[in-house]
C-alpha cells in the first residue's frame, strides 16, 4: 500500500510539473526576425539620417545574434535563468545559422539597393551637368 501511494504521489508530482510547464524543453523564442523585419521596414531613401537608422538596425541585428548564440552555446540564460540543455544545442544552432544566413541575405539585398540608389542619383547629377557643360559650351562659340 505504501508503494502505491508513493507511485501515485510521484506520478502526480510529474503530471503538476508536465501542467504548468516547469521543464525547459520549449523552444525560446528569437528576437532575429523581428529585428529583421524592422530592417526591412526602413524606408529606402539616400540621406543620412536613413544611414543612421541602417546603422542601427544591423548593430540591433547582430547584438541579437550574438546574444542567441551565448545562449546556443549554454554560455549565457535565457530571461527567464534558464540554460539551454546540452541535448538541444545543435538544434538552437541550427536555427541560429539558419537566421545568421537570413540576417546577411537581407543585409546585402539592402546595401546593394541603397548602392544602387544613390549611384542612380550621381549619374543623373553628372548628366545634368554634363548637359550645362554642352549648352554654355554652344552659347560661347
Amino acid at each position: 500500500m505504501v508503494k502505491f501511494l508513493l507511485i501515485s504521489l510521484l506520478f502526480i508530482g510529474q503530471a503538476q510539473a508536465n501542467l504548468f510547464d516547469f521543464s525547459s524543453d520549449k523552444p525560446r523564442e528569437s528576437k532575429v526576425p523581428a529585428l529583421l523585419t524592422a530592417l526591412k521596414a526602413l524606408e529606402l531613401k539616400v540621406d543620412p539620417i536613413f544611414e543612421d537608422e541602417f546603422t542601427k538596425a544591423i548593430k540591433n541585428v547582430e547584438a541579437g545574434i550574438e546574444e542567441e548564440k551565448l545562449y546556443c552555446s549554454g554560455d549565457s540564460p535565457d530571461a527567464e535563468g534558464n540554460l539551454l540543455p546540452k541535448d538541444q544545442k545543435q538544434l538552437c544552432m541550427r536555427e541560429l545559422k539558419k537566421h545568421y544566413l537570413e540576417a546577411s541575405t537581407t543585409i546585402f539585398e539592402l546595401k546593394k539597393k541603397y548602392l544602387t540608389l544613390i549611384h542612380e542619383n550621381q549619374i543623373e547629377k553628372l548628366t545634368e551637368i554634363q548637359k550645362k557643360l554642352k549648352a554654355d559650351i554652344e552659347k560661347n562659340f
